[in-house]
């Protein structure tokens, strides 16, 4: 309960601190610019119907991010989300590795293939993973091995 309060309380910060990113522009920023439908996490309008809620959580190693030097080395992460058949895509980053998890609360259904990238604290790439929410029942669980 702990772990998940403390997502949702990191994920909400990083929601305004952190850089997103897409591949085309985004024709929405929030729900009042887009009338009945809603803004998603992608800067796209759509139906309440066509969106849905992922957490992202990642383990070092095969070890949970609240063991203390899991996640030593690691600078920040890159998650990126995108659409398969649509080409759409859109990536937050710095992301703390520490933080666990992350949480989108309206992706459009078709946002599905996932990947995190972690750097190290000078920049440096270390190691990237990849997921499919297909089949995740809202949790995708991906390790990264940097």
């Amino acid at each position: 309960m702990r772990a998940g309060l403390a997502a949702i309380i990191v994920g909400s910060a990083l929601s305004s601190a952190a850089c997103f990113t897409s591949v085309a522009d985004e024709s929405c920023r929030t729900d009042r610019d887009c009338g009945d439908l809603v803004c998603t996490r992608v800067g796209e309008c759509a139906s309440t119907s066509s969106v849905y809620a992922l957490r992202i959580e990642w383990t070092v190693n095969g070890v949970t991010t609240d063991q203390a030097g899991t996640c030593d080395g690691v600078g920040e992460l890159e998650l990126a989300i995108s659409d398969p058949t649509g080409g759409g895509q859109h990536a937050v980053r710095p992301v703390p590795c520490a933080a666990g998890s992350f949480f989108f609360d309206k992706l459009p259904v078709g946002y599905t293939e996932v990947a995190i990238t972690a750097y190290s604290t000078t920049g440096g790439f270390l190691d990237s993973t990849r997921g499919t929410a297909v089949g995740s029942s809202g949790v995708l669980r991906l390790d990264l091995r940097p």
